[in-house]
């Protein structure tokens, strides 16, 4: 729900501004620990994760169709219209539904090509396997139609116009909105066939879409450090090369100064391993009973899943991480989740339930496109909105000594 009636006190931190809420004015003065999002607060991914998404969405549909496509084809615009609706906080579903609309919109001869092609192959449990095949049968195909650019320029423009009818279940809404529509066309169960073959959502090991994202974004040799498998889809520099680390260790420092101790805490979407090879020793400084990373939310769901039967999501908005996060660092009194997205904004609204002493603050200067994000936090009557996580402390700072 969004909260139009907030009102909030700006204040001069440097080229941007930051905003307080004049009602959580006083409650400031008692923050006393830190829950920190991971990409897009503590590290700018505005050049890694962007790209890879694009880069994943290029090599996928290329391997399907046999048609080449740009990379910067998928534009930030397209990537924010999907982050906007709240339910593609992981860039592996972001994937899904560009690919899935993208694929399902293929003139009905080129559809029909790729469901026999995918028929023809024995199951493969192999993602990599699996889609090396399927590009060796599209590859000999020789009476492929031409696709015009044209035909591109209308195929993205429909692309952004339906992202306007998915909202934050994510997948689910994709799913809900492509696939009735998709299988009243020719040929008859192209969208099950194509969703089967891609096998999202799963991990690495199953999941076409997780393999070749994971590939791009880390690189041969992270991937195989992260994940014990040789890569083979991708052999370039992974996109993560390009993520730069946003938090400067004095500002911790700083932090530290007015908590009284180092009382910060994680709880991200993304995984350990990355994280750790951007932050680097930085993540030290952290407590390691409040890092919430997607690994362990996983760990969770299996568990979940396995004792109930019915797979369950605990990932972003799902409170899970911040308050596992949270529980980490008990005794506290009053925490504020740092976070730039609108999965953060809903996250947090449903963790006040479970934990009301908790506050909220959104970070929208590294976010594309930023001043949108800056409207969005304001709208959405965030506690604090910061140009970046380095700014904290003047706002916590200048707050203080004005109670004081």
């Amino acid at each position: 729900m969004i909260d139009m009636s907030c009102k909030y006190t700006r204040l001069n931190v440097g080229l941007q501004d930051a905003y307080v809420r004049e009602d959580k004015l006083d409650q400031l003065k008692n923050v006393d620990a830190i829950i920190f999002d991971c990409d897009g607060v503590l590290i700018d991914i505005s050049d890694s994760y962007n790209k890879a998404i694009s880069k994943t969405v290029a090599l996928i549909f290329g391997g399907l169709t046999g048609y080449s496509i740009k990379e910067n084809l998928i534009s930030n615009d397209v990537i924010f219209f999907f982050r906007r609706t709240g339910g593609f906080n992981n860039d592996w579903d972001t994937v899904y539904g560009i690919l899935m609309f993208m694929l399902s919109h293929l003139p009905e001869r080129l559809r029909t090509q790729l469901k026999e092609s995918i028929g023809a192959l024995e199951r493969q449990q192999d993602p990599a396997t699996r889609f090396l095949l399927l590009k060796a049968m599209t590859e000999g195909k020789i009476d492929r139609p031409r696709l015009r650019e044209e035909f591109f320029r209308e195929l993205i423009s429909g692309l952004k116009e339906f992202t306007k009818q998915l909202d934050r279940e994510g997948v689910r809404s994709v799913d809900r909105n492509l696939a009735r529509t998709a299988n009243l066309g020719e040929p008859p169960g192209f969208y099950k066939a194509l969703k089967d073959f891609l096998c999202h959502p799963a991990g690495v090991d199953e999941s076409m879409i997780s393999r070749a994202f994971e590939e791009c974004y880390c690189g041969s040799k992270l991937f195989l450090q992260a994940y014990g498998i040789e890569p083979r889809l991708y052999n370039g520099s992974g996109m993560i090369e390009k993520s730069r680390v946003i938090i400067r260790e004095e500002v911790l420092e700083q932090l530290t100064s007015f908590l009284g101790k180092a009382n910060f805490g994680v709880a991200s979407g993304s995984r350990f391993e990355s994280a750790k090879y951007v932050l680097k020793e930085l993540l030290g400084r952290f407590n390691s009973k409040a890092l919430i990373f997607l690994d362990e939310i996983e760990r969770t769901e299996l568990e979940c899943s396995t004792r109930n039967g019915p797979k369950v999501s605990l990932r972003k908005p799902n409170p899970f991480s911040l308050l596992r996060a949270l529980e980490g660092m008990y005794p506290v009194n009053l925490p504020v989740y740092v976070g730039d997205s609108m999965e953060d904004v809903m996250m947090v609204r449903e963790a006040v339930k479970a934990s009301p002493q908790l506050l909220s603050a959104g970070v929208y200067g590294h976010s594309y496109p930023s001043d949108r994000f800056l409207r969005i936090f304001l709208e959405f009557g965030c506690d604090i909105v910061l140009p970046s996580v380095n700014e904290l402390p003047a706002v916590l700072g200048g707050v203080w000594r004005k109670k004081s």
